[in-house]
């Protein structure tokens, strides 16, 4: 029964999806996480969102702290043209969205990065959450076209944004929209960023959750990538002056992110980027090194084999010899 259901999910999926996102490139490691091979690398595959397992004790528990979103979920199940699995809930069974929104994630994980989004975005509130960050990661390690990037991290913040409502603390939503808001910063020009409001925000939300959940390192490395960034368009200090940010204080949130772990592709690519843009020549050899580091990590998921690719990429450059492509 499960394995039926689990096939009729990616049926669903694929004949949802309207192809029009770039593929997983096929030469990149490729991932498995079918069936309990999900559950058993949870904790690896999840060292950056740290969510928990969408187990249905998950779901009912997190109905019963966020009242607001156990009512939309019902609103999402009642509607004429609701996933399966959603619509199940109404007779009391939370098994087959639970199953479904492990199918999300382990189309996240696999690679398959459209498909993850469109069956998430069926399947109401818990589904939408791994939907966005399915279209974030997508977006930010797979389309390369700026204009695209801008309109996909949009879409991500407004989506975002709708949700959080439901669950105003939950804190993998909240860094959720400062991630679309740290990418889409990156992609403006200073007069357009400084007057979106997104720094200011994002930096208070990252300081809240680090205060929150000090051990995580990816609000760290973010708010490390913010700061590098306001520091590329303003100098040291204007960027303390007005944003409290400067350039040992993003160096400084990456080193405390690499100390608080190593193994995650995502802190190299991001450390390494935000040392391109303070476009300081000292910090080459420190570049190299990172890079280097990165490249020799083993891959866990297709996210992560992206930024190992990232971090090749910006290797490649910064040795290549000035004059050549």
């Amino acid at each position: 029964m499960r394995r039926w259901f689990l096939s009729l999910l990616i049926s669903i999926a694929s004949t949802a999806s309207a192809g029009t996102w770039q593929a997983y490139p096929s030469d990149l490691p490729q991932f498995d996480y079918s069936g309990d091979l999900l559950e058993a690398h949870w904790q690896e595959l999840t060292l950056i969102s740290r969510v928990d397992f969408p187990s249905v004790e998950h779901l009912l528990d997190q109905m019963k702290v966020y009242p607001d979103l156990a009512l939309r979920t019902l609103q999402d199940a009642q509607a004429p043209n609701a996933h399966p699995a959603l619509h199940a809930i109404l007779e009391g069974s939370f098994e087959p969205l639970s199953l479904a929104i492990q199918e999300v994630w382990r189309l996240h994980y696999e690679g398959h990065f459209e498909e993850a989004y469109e069956l998430g975005m069926q399947l109401g509130p818990f589904g939408k959450v791994p939907a966005i960050y399915a279209l974030s990661m997508y977006a930010a390690l797979v389309v390369e076209d700026k204009d695209k990037k801008l309109e996909l991290f949009a879409a991500s913040a407004s989506q975002s944004e709708a949700l959080l409502p439901l669950s105003p603390d939950y804190a993998f939503g909240q860094f959720g929209l400062v991630y679309s808001h740290a990418r889409t910063l990156e992609l403006l020009d200073t007069s357009a960023a400084r007057s979106s409001g997104y720094i200011t925000s994002s930096l208070e939300i990252l300081k809240d959750l680090h205060e929150r959940y000090p051990n995580r390192a990816i609000y760290l490395g973010t708010t490390g990538a913010i700061q590098a960034g306001i520091v590329e368009r303003v100098g040291s200090f204007l960027g303390r002056m007005t944003y409290g940010a400067t350039e040992s204080r993003a160096i400084d949130a990456f080193e405390q992110a690499l100390e608080l772990e190593r193994s995650m592709p995502v802190i190299y690519n991001e450390y390494t980027k935000a040392l391109a843009r303070l476009n300081n020549s000292d910090f080459h050899d420190h570049s190299i090194e990172l890079l280097t580091t990165c490249i020799g990590l083993t891959p866990r998921s297709a996210e992560e084999a992206l930024n190992l690719r990232a971090c090749q990429r910006q290797l490649d450059a910064i040795q290549r010899p000035k004059g050549k492509p």
